[in-house]
């Protein structure tokens, strides 16, 4: 079981940030140490799923997501993001729900939410 030592982010009510570095696997298969201050919004869900899937119910495995989307330079390792999502949801919750959650995040990466690379729908039209 991973721990996580985290507060919130004064004034920004959704976000927290880390108090204690965090052992995160990148898709090379190297361990990254996720920094004391990253910031993250929990899982980024619309306000009608909240009920299933609440903001900062996963808090490990949606800091690691964003983390690794914020890392991530290709389609691949937001691939590799998304499928660790589910499997680090999946160790604290039920196999619908990380499900769910992984679907969620995949809609997210189709429409380009948290990529940091080009990406069909970020494109400008010169690229």
């Amino acid at each position: 079981m991973t721990l996580i030592y985290m507060r919130n982010v004064p004034g920004q009510p959704k976000m927290r940030a880390l108090t204690r570095t965090l052992p995160c696997i990148m898709p090379d298969g190297s361990i990254d140490m996720i920094p004391i201050d990253f910031t993250w919004d929990g899982s980024s869900v619309p306000y009608v799923f909240q009920g299933f899937f609440p903001r900062h119910r996963h808090p490990v495995s949606s800091a690691k997501h964003d983390y690794r989307c914020g890392k991530a330079k290709n389609k691949k390792e937001r691939l590799f993001a998304d499928k660790q999502f589910r499997i680090d949801v999946d160790t604290t919750s039920w196999k619908i729900t990380s499900w769910v959650g992984y679907m969620g995040v995949r809609v997210g990466a189709v429409f380009g939410a948290g990529c940091h690379y080009k990406h069909n729908l970020n494109k400008s039209k010169n690229d």
